[in-house]
């Protein structure tokens, strides 16, 4: 009699616990179910956005929409916050597009890694060792741009000749003249080098593709007049730096020959 109460008393508790940990499970399950079916709100784009858009400018074309978070990535965006404001677009966004977090990426990022200043652009321009101040030009220095050009009948551009004397004019004056006072360094760093075989595929001889490989490239942040300066002066003279001290002043000079767009008046 004893031992049946006894087989009854554990029957009885392994139903309850075996009940216990069904009800455990199920109740996970849900909350597991109901999880995935709870709401979000997240950013989703209204009208297309150009790639580079800032986040402040994109608003206006961003919708917010509830979706369940189960269908939401976890690098959605929910809201721009005023720290990710001056970011912008890495790419053209379509309507209909879930905005995210790795869309939104600095300036330096969108430009491929150049932070160029606010209304300005980047020009590149390449420079024998001589002409780049022999390798003391830094990112971040202050430099100003000299130029030598040419005048007169039977007249020859100067150009780089990166291991003897530059090319002068053949018959009138050579002129150097300030092309551009003051301009910022953005990035520096030697010109593509040429293989032997480079050289003969382009039929230059060994010591021109040592000249060659002597050139440095020098990317500058300027306003349209003194990029169109600058790309005039690659194009027809030669180009020359002079890296600034912390009170040197050079004074702009606007008469170079062939004429430079004039210098805008000071108002």
């Amino acid at each position: 009699m004893k031992r049946r109460v006894v087989t009854i008393v554990l029957a009885v508790a392994l139903a309850v616990l075996g009940t216990s940990a069904v009800l455990v499970y199920v109740n996970r399950a849900d909350a597991r179910a109901v999880a995935g079916q709870q709401a979000v709100t997240v950013l989703v784009v209204d009208k297309a956005i150009p790639s580079g858009t800032s986040a402040r400018d994109a608003k206006a074309s961003l919708r917010k929409q509830t979706l369940p978070a189960s269908s939401v990535s976890s690098d959605a965006v929910a809201e721009i916050t005023a720290a990710q404001e001056s970011f912008v677009t890495s790419s053209d966004l379509s309507p209909g597009q879930l905005l995210l977090k790795s869309m939104l990426v600095t300036a330096a990022q969108a430009t491929g890694g150049l932070l160029i200043p606010e209304g300005k652009v980047a020009v590149t321009f390449t420079l024998c060792g001589a002409e780049a101040v022999a390798g003391n030009v830094r990112v971040g220095s202050d430099v100003a741009v000299f130029g030598t050009v040419v005048t007169g009948a039977n007249e020859v551009s100067a150009q780089p000749n990166c291991t003897g004397k530059h090319k002068q004019q053949v018959g009138k004056l050579a002129n150097t003249r300030v092309a551009v006072p003051k301009v910022r360094v953005l990035a520096i760093g030697p010109a593509a080098s040429t293989t032997d075989d480079d050289a003969r595929a382009s039929g230059i001889s060994q010591r021109a593709a040592a000249d060659q490989d002597d050139l440095t490239m020098v990317t500058v942040a300027v306003n349209q007049d003194d990029a169109e300066r600058l790309i005039l002066l690659t194009q027809t003279g030669l180009p020359y730096l002079a890296l600034l001290g912390p009170s040197a002043t050079i004074k702009p000079d606007d008469h170079l020959v062939p004429q430079f767009p004039p210098a805008p008046k000071k108002k």
